[in-house]
Order: C-alpha cells, then sequence, then structure tokens
C-alpha cells in the first residue's frame, strides 16, 4: 500500500449547505484524488472514530468502552448500504416509487415511519467502498480493540448487554494508529491515490483529522449567513425560526474559525461558495495551488445559480437576529 498518498488526505468541511458536497465533488474529479463516498459517517460525526479514540484512551471505565466499541459498530452497520437490510422492506419502498411517483428518500421515509425498529438507512457509503472490503475493515478494527466479546452479554442498569465487548487498555497515540489505519486500509483498496471526505462536521473536528493525518489539507467551505440562515429554515428537518438557525449558524462559524486558526498556515483554505459560483476559474486555480496539483477539475461541476447568491441579503427578520459576533465574522469575510 502506497502510505505516501494515502497518508495525504483533504478533508472538507462547513456549516451544511455551504457547498461541501460541491468541493467535495470537485475534488473527487481531479485525477490525483478518489472519493469513493461522500460524507464518511466514520469519521469526524458522533460514534465515529473521533469519539472512538478518545473514549477507548480516556477514562479506564468498563462500560464506556463498550459502548463506544458498540455505537461505532452499530454506526457502521448502519451506513453500510442503502434502504433496508430486509428486502421485504425494500419491496415496499420500490412499490411506493413506482406506484405513487415518490423519489427514494420520500418513500424510504414513509415505510420507515411504518417500520421503526426496522435497520436502514437513506445515506450508505459501505457500497462505495465496496461491501466485502467495508466489512473487512471494520470488522477487522472491532478485532483490533477488543480482547473479549462475550456473545451472552451481561445484564446492566441497560438491561441486558449483548454482546459485551472488553478492550484492553490503549493510550491515545496507539489509538491514533488504529483509527489511521483503518483509514487507509478503507480507502486504500479502492485507490492508491489522496482520497478526499466530505463531510461538513469535519469543520469542527479539524483538531482532531489534524492529529489523525499530520499532512492532511483542510477546506472550509464558507456562504453568507444570511443565505444559510434561511436555508436551514426551508428545510423539513430544522423549525422555521431564523433566530434559533442564526444561533446555530454563528456557533458553527466560529468554532471553526477558532480551530482552523489553529493550523499552520499551509495545511487550510478558507473558500467562499459566492467565489466558487461567481469566479469559478480564478477559486479552483487557488485550490489547485492549495492541494499542490495541477488545475485539473471538472469546472463543468459548478452550475451557474448566481440567482442563489446573495438572495437574503436584504431579508428584514434574518437581519434582526443576527449577532454582534456574527456581524463580526461576516465583516472578516468579506460579507459585511
Amino acid at each position: 500500500m502506497n502510505q505516501n498518498e494515502l497518508m495525504l488526505p483533504v478533508f472538507v468541511g462547513g456549516t451544511g449547505r455551504s457547498g461541501t458536497s460541491l468541493m467535495g465533488d470537485l475534488i473527487g474529479s481531479h485525477p490525483a484524488f478518489h472519493l469513493p463516498a461522500h460524507e464518511n459517517k466514520l469519521i469526524s460525526e458522533r460514534a465515529g472514530l473521533r469519539d472512538l479514540v478518545r473514549d477507548l484512551s480516556g477514562i479506564p471505565d468498563l462500560l464506556r468502552r463498550h459502548f463506544a466499541v458498540l455505537h461505532f459498530y452499530a454506526r457502521a452497520q448502519k451506513v453500510r448500504q442503502f434502504a433496508f437490510r430486509e428486502e421485504a422492506l425494500n419491496d415496499q419502498v420500490r412499490t411506493r416509487m413506482n406506484l405513487h411517483g415518490q423519489p427514494f428518500q420520500e418513500a424510504f421515509e414513509y415505510i420507515q415511519r411504518q417500520n421503526p425498529q426496522a435497520n436502514g438507512s437513506i445515506h450508505a457509503i459501505g457500497q462505495g467502498f465496496g461491501i466485502a472490503n467495508f466489512d473487512k475493515c471494520v470488522n477487522e478494527l472491532v478485532k483490533k480493540l477488543a480482547v473479549h466479546i462475550d456473545q451472552n452479554g451481561i445484564v446492566d442498569t441497560d438491561g441486558l448487554l449483548r454482546p459485551f465487548f472488553v478492550t484492553r487498555q490503549f493510550d491515545r497515540t496507539e489509538m491514533l494508529v488504529i483509527a489511521r489505519d483503518f483509514l487507509c486500509d478503507l480507502y486504500g483498496a479502492k485507490s492508491q491515490l489522496r482520497w478526499v471526505d466530505d463531510t461538513p462536521s469535519n469543520s469542527l473536528a479539524v483538531d482532531f483529522l489534524a492529529e489523525l493525518f499530520p499532512d492532511m489539507r483542510f477546506v472550509n467551505m464558507i456562504r453568507s449567513p444570511t443565505d444559510t440562515i434561511s436555508s436551514y429554515v426551508k428545510q423539513v428537518w430544522f423549525p422555521s425560526d431564523v433566530k434559533l438557525a442564526e444561533q446555530y449558524i454563528s456557533s458553527n462559524l466560529l468554532a471553526a474559525e477558532k480551530l482552523t486558526g489553529t493550523l499552520p498556515a499551509h495545511q487550510t483554505l478558507t473558500l467562499r461558495m459566492e467565489d466558487l459560483v461567481e469566479q469559478p476559474e480564478k477559486t479552483l486555480e487557488m485550490l489547485a495551488e492549495f492541494l499542490d496539483v495541477p488545475n485539473e477539475f471538472n469546472q463543468k461541476l459548478v452550475k451557474s445559480d448566481a440567482a442563489h447568491i446573495g438572495r437574503s441579503k436584504n431579508d428584514s427578520e434574518i437581519q434582526a437576529v443576527l449577532s454582534e459576533d456574527l456581524k463580526a465574522w461576516m465583516a472578516r469575510h468579506g460579507y459585511a
């Protein structure tokens, strides 16, 4: 395995609704990189490697460590493949798509609500890495962590914990090596090229990512907060509360700015979604220089949807809830 390339990943992060997926696609379109799956949920998100490293190298608590392994494994199984593990439920999804004309996500959500205990997912990464390779990497990781797996389980305050994972003692450096090897094996089976992950929450975990891969590069995608707030309150999963959206966006942007500020200048690049859309050639030249590669990104992926840029700049309801901290952030990043 060519560790040199696999040890040079590019992480993309942002608030969500800020162009992280587009940036992932752009970098993944370059011949020097590969993007097997969007948003690897097993790195910076809850129950991912970040939590696993923290919990298994921190407090020497037997139950805490059991749940760390259990939650990681359960999360991996959740994102293993699209739709349900039960084929009969997938048949119901297909029926709703064919007879009712529903898109996959809408049909899946309907069947999931009818069967809340069913194991399914609308976001899967296992298929991108190859199911056999994904399963192999996850199972090998669990074997490295658990010195004993009690299939009968134990009865505790939380009920029957089965299986019950008993891990050995780890220090943080050792856990980082194990996590790093897991990702190199996972991505390396698909390609020996540098790899890309575009999980939005990477922006809140850049300290961990730099610890995990000291030579990584981080692209911080930002967008006008007023447009992002407007986008959030239009989502079905978020309430129509502009102040709440402002608080989420503001805290996220300020935390990401503080974290990226701790990295060496050569390791992080902040790009505005507006610049990518309005000046794609110039912006991609900056990206190429930052990643130390020729500008061979597929610029056609950047759609001319400038109508969405700045559409909420003069929204009085949003302007009224902007905090002074967020206004100061906007001034620092050219949104004043």
